[in-house]
């Protein structure tokens, strides 16, 4: 028998439930489910790589391998490449330097003709002809690889081209040009092999 005022057992369920609200009780495989989760020492157990994911960690190092193994080739044959390239340009450099020599040889051969002529033939008339005609192969020489004398006499004074050596009295060339040249000057194109060396002109000579 209840006291009075008090309400029975049924009641103080109900008004418990209500204040904590309604706990669904979980099923017996989310249980394992959730011991499974967890280690004996509470921690979170990783889930070991399926094969699937084995397969494609093995494709991706295989690919890296390949791409490693693909850049050694690649640089092997551009040091091969590198080496061949400074072979041949030397080879280049070389064969020209040898043509030029071989041109050079020939003006020697003629300067050699000239000396070892026999004193009985020798005479200054012959003579002087030889070296034209050696100056002259020189000058051709000179011209087929276009190097080309740069002007001085009588030329305004130019330091681009001219390098005065000295300065002198000049009735013919006003001050500031060349009187006269001491040693030839030469181009090819634009560039100064050797420039001329000069004497320049400072006015009329003063009494």
């Amino acid at each position: 028998m209840n006291p009075k005022n008090l309400p029975d057992n049924d009641e103080l369920e109900i008004e418990h439930n209500e204040t904590l609200g309604t706990v669904k009780p979980r099923s017996d495989k989310e249980d394992i489910a959730a011991e499974e989760s967890f280690s004996s020492s509470g921690e979170e157990v990783v889930e070991a790589p399926s094969l699937a994911e084995e397969t494609d960690i093995e494709k991706l190092k295989e690919k890296l391998v390949q791409a490693e193994e693909r850049y050694l080739r690649l640089a092997a044959e551009f040091d091969n490449y590198k080496r061949r390239s400074s072979r041949q340009f030397d080879d280049t450099i070389q064969n020209a330097e040898h043509e030029i020599f071989r041109q050079i040889l020939e003006i020697v051969d003629n300067f050699k003709l000239a000396v070892e002529l026999p004193e009985n033939q020798k005479n200054f008339g012959s003579f002087q002809s030889g070296m034209k005609m050696i100056y002259e192969q020189m000058k051709r020489f000179l011209q087929k690889h276009k190097i080309e004398p740069i002007q001085a006499v009588g030329q305004k004074f130019n330091p681009e081209f001219h390098e005065a050596v000295m300065q002198i009295e000049s009735d013919e060339h006003p001050e500031g040009t060349v009187a006269s040249e001491l040693g030839g000057g030469y181009k090819r194109g634009d560039k100064i092999i050797r420039h001329a060396k000069v004497g320049v002109s400072k006015g009329k000579e003063r009494k």
